[in-house]
């Protein structure tokens, strides 16, 4: 038997966890126990959830079921690959705009163009997205 970190062959027990005997490596001090049957995520287990979760489509407990893995696993192969990412730049061309004057432009196109009769102006705002829902009043 050897440490699952440094393979050092000193070691000493550690209390008991789950029921099984614990181990501590006294060269590295890694703490690890015999016949561990956690399974590890493979590279592709973390694309995958890291596809599935950022699309939104699936959750961390629907991403755990699926790769038998712990949700809080999920969760950290996740935050670690986001904060991996580079920080956003926006362009120093991009101006502050408020809110009334996208809703007077939205108002003043749809108008002109004659297809605001085909279109009513939702309430909802999401992501400082303005969402235009089709009606069939014409």
């Amino acid at each position: 038997m050897v440490c699952k970190k440094c393979f050092s062959d000193k070691y000493i027990k550690n209390g008991i966890v789950r029921g099984k005997q614990r181990y501590k490596c006294r060269s590295c001090g890694y703490n690890f126990i015999i016949g561990d049957t956690r399974q590890k995520i493979t590279t592709e287990g973390k694309a995958l959830s890291i596809l599935l979760y950022c699309s939104g489509k699936a959750s961390y407990e629907f991403i755990a079921k699926q790769l038998k893995v712990s949700p809080v696993a999920i969760m950290n192969i996740v935050k670690r690959e986001i904060d991996g990412l580079p920080k956003p730049v926006i362009s120093s061309s991009v101006k502050k705009v408020d809110f009334d004057k996208i809703l007077n432009f939205v108002y003043k196109n749809y108008e002109s163009n004659g297809l605001w009769s085909a279109f009513e102006l939702s309430s909802s705002v999401v992501s400082g997205f303005i969402l235009l829902r089709h009606t069939d009043e014409r």
